[in-house]
């Protein structure tokens, strides 16, 4: 098991009154499960991209109310959601826990 932080931007509004997503801060830790994803990619010339990606399980009878815009410190990294987390429940249908990918792309 691993601490993870979760981090989200403080809702607040622009010059124009229009929301906007403001700096992030950190807003919950979970002890989670961090497994690595493999990906290939497809190598360009003159290029080098790297993607880093995690799967994480965080177990609970409760949502962990981790939303799509939110980001995950995770090993040092400061990650994007990737998509919407996934409900985790058991063959009786009770949750279980939360299932989040995050990662990027870099290079």
């Amino acid at each position: 098991m691993e601490t993870i932080e979760v981090w989200r931007g403080q809702p607040g509004t622009d010059t124009d009154g229009n929301p906007i997503q403001g700096k992030p801060s950190r807003v919950g830790t979970f002890q989670a499960l961090v497994a690595p994803v493999s990906a290939t990619d497809q190598v360009e010339e003159n290029a080098n991209p790297r993607n880093i990606e995690y799967t994480i399980h965080i177990r609970g009878s409760q949502p962990s109310g981790i939303q799509a815009s939110d980001l995950i410190k995770v090993r040092g990294l400061l990650l994007p959601v990737k998509g919407v987390p996934q409900v985790w429940s058991n063959v009786r249908g009770r949750h279980v826990g939360d299932v989040v990918t995050v990662g990027e792309r870099k290079g």
